[in-house]
């Protein structure tokens, strides 16, 4: 939704600086209240210090669960905006009434290159780490179709006030309370097991402003709404013309939500920053229930946690205002691929740039050193405030694909041959020669329907996998980035896939106010490549042993890499839901400042989710042991 000039008066007639869109506008009061003491606000200052609640949030099957009458009553509350949907994956199940199986078909061909799974209030793409309560196979005997790991009720909020008055419920009537946008969530924030869920997915809105000042901040700006997807926002830059603002590469990830709150990395990132560090002034309900805003000017310490500080941790963000640039962006850039065995192979996207045809090499060694060059390489594309994949993608019997794209931003077109081809200099000394690599340039801004491949439950997100952030240093000691490529060889041998996202969001390309004022991992600031490192078959099916099994396998792989990067951590968005020392991992020196702030603004503990700040005070506990949402959240220790 393009939002006009007309937003602006609009705002501007109600005389609240703080909100940026009309659904800001509609709060609630205590007359909303009135008698319905369930949605009262709640006061901090009276939570004991020491916790003093039950044990568990509350499930369904339990004696105090909320009566009919009172989800009835917060139903007319929200205006008619709570859902009590079903997993769409019921189709599937002979034994559900919603079973149909050209409904399942359907789920599991044409709907996969639909917006479907977006539209729906429940799923999530990775659908493991829910449980797999559900799962959509057409297939189904010996499974089992329940509500497990989804959330019960789901509020599809339209304003400020129907958060509100879900966070107030679900406070005062020990609910698990979740928050969903667009269900990319790689550790399962967005679902939980008798949860009450906020689902602000439909909150579209963009404005883009011209000139717009705070604290030390003077240019232009763009309001961005909570539900703002990425493919949307670049929709409404080629509108637009000549404006630039920070997005994620995946379209469709929401950029007004966890994206930007845990970092959010995309193809301008080591040119521009982070997500979190466009960040110049946001909108929040708290866990009491109020809605208030943070910026450089007031909320200082929330303002500091919600960049960087991570997603379902600090509250539910409506709207934020971001960094923009006053003119369109293109990027230079250009992909090649190297192979091995003789056999088909699959090759990966070339992301749009081109390519020349791919490089057969017979020797494996020289495969392998041709990898140590990309990586060497890496430095350079970060340092030319670049963006860069070099993936090495197994292909069954000791055979591989190596995918390598550059990507430029805003480099000068007479260069960009001279920047690349000492690269391509170095891999002919070794006896790999690239013929004619040749680069384009693309508008960054590109318009789109928001439709990718990861675009339905069960793709690639459901692949187990960790990652682990490589820093700087390694490119001032050869011994160890070649220790590095030697262990990323040896999981690729396994039959590892093994990804390098090349980008470095420093402090000077994060700028005012991200730089030293956020809590973006420190790790990131000097940061080389995000490796990360994917198991390639599906894991939503397997039994829980297999599933430790596997796990454990693979992290004794990462963990070489951790020893060869003590210093150095993981991105939150992007990691292991069994990460251990997640704490220093994802946040460093921050976390005790964070856990500070967290149990400041929320005492009782309300936004919860695995491996956010100050999560490890409660568990969930699973028949199974494993680290899904399918069990009942509940106080750890006695």
């Amino acid at each position: 939704m393009w939002i006009t000039h007309f937003l602006s008066q609009l705002l501007f007639a109600l005389g609240a600086e703080a909100l940026n869109f009309p659904y800001e506008s509609l709060q609630l009061t205590q007359q909303d209240v009135g008698n319905f003491s369930a949605i009262s606000f709640g006061n901090p200052l009276s939570v004991p210090s020491v916790y003093q609640g039950p044990k568990c949030k509350i499930q369904p099957e339990d004696a105090t669960w909320p009566s009919e009458k009172q989800w009835a009553q917060l139903n007319a509350t929200l205006d008619g905006n709570l859902l009590k949907p079903y997993p769409l994956g019921a189709a599937c199940y002979p034994d559900r009434p919603e079973y149909n199986m050209d409904t399942c078909a359907y789920l599991l061909g044409p709907a996969t290159t639909t917006r479907l799974f977006f539209g729906d209030p429940l799923t999530a793409l990775t659908t493991w780490g829910e449980g797999a309560t559900c799962l959509q196979l057409l297939n189904t005997t010996g499974r089992t179709c329940v509500q497990g790991g989804f959330p019960v009720y789901v509020v599809n909020a339209t304003s400020v006030r129907d958060m509100q008055a879900a966070v107030n419920f679900a406070r005062n009537q020990n609910l698990r309370l979740v928050i969903k946008n667009t269900g990319h969530d790689f550790i399962a924030k967005s679902t939980g097991r008798g949860a009450l869920s906020v689902w602000t997915h439909f909150l579209k809105g963009i404005e883009f402003l011209s000139d717009y000042s705070i604290g030390e901040y003077r240019g232009a700006a763009a309001r961005i709404s909570a539900g703002m997807e990425a493919w949307e926002a670049h929709n409404a830059m080629v509108n637009a013309g000549n404006i630039t603002v920070v997005a994620s590469l995946e379209p469709t990830v929401g950029n007004g939500g966890g994206w930007a709150l845990g970092g959010g990395h995309g193809p301008l990132t080591s040119l521009r920053g982070l997500g979190a560090d466009q960040v110049l002034s946001l909108n929040i309900v708290t866990a009491d229930g109020k809605f208030l805003t943070a910026d450089v000017n007031q909320n200082q310490d929330l303002f500091f946690a919600l960049r960087g500080g991570g997603g379902a941790t600090f509250g539910i963000v409506t709207s934020m205002i971001v960094k923009a640039w006053p003119r369109q962006t293109r990027i230079g850039g250009l992909t090649f691929y190297l192979t091995t065995g003789t056999g088909q192979m699959t090759i990966p996207s070339a992301r749009g740039y081109p390519s020349s045809p791919p490089v057969h090499i017979a020797d494996a060694e020289t495969f392998w050193k041709a990898y140590r060059v990309y990586l060497g390489f890496a430095k350079e594309i970060v340092d030319a405030g670049g963006f860069g994949f070099g993936d090495v993608n197994p292909q069954g019997n000791n055979t591989y694909v190596f995918v390598g794209t550059i990507t430029l931003p805003d480099y000068a077109s007479e260069r960009i041959r001279d920047f690349y081809t000492p690269l391509f200099s170095s891999l002919s000394e070794i006896g790999v020669n690239v013929p004619n690599p040749r680069h384009s340039f693309l508008p960054y801004a590109q318009a789109g329907i928001g439709v990718t491949p990861i675009s339905f439950p069960g793709s690639s997100a459901d692949r187990l996998f960790i990652s682990r952030l490589l820093p700087r240093s390694l490119w001032a000691n050869g011994s160890r980035l070649d220790a590095v490529a030697v262990v990323n060889r040896q999981n690729a041998e396994m039959g590892y896939r093994v990804t390098a996202r090349i980008y470095g969001p420093s402090a000077e390309a994060a700028g005012y106010p991200g730089n030293t004022t956020s809590a973006v991992n420190p790790a990131m600031r000097n940061m080389v490549i995000h490796c990360v490192t994917f198991k390639q078959e599906p894991v939503d099916i397997l039994p829980a042993a297999e599933f430790r099994a596997e796990h454990a396998k693979l992290r004794a792989r990462i963990n070489e890499l951790v020893r060869l990067t003590p210093d150095s951590g993981s991105y939150f968005n992007e990691a292991d839901i069994l990460e251990p020392e997640w704490r220093t991992s994802f946040w460093g020196e921050h976390y005790p400042r964070l856990l500070k702030i967290k149990k400041a603004v929320d005492p009782w503990a309300l936004f919860w989710a695995p491996k956010t700040v100050g999560s490890d005070e409660w568990e969930v506990v699973t028949a199974d042991g494993l680290p899904t949402q399918n069990g009942p959240l509940c106080r750890t220790g006695t």
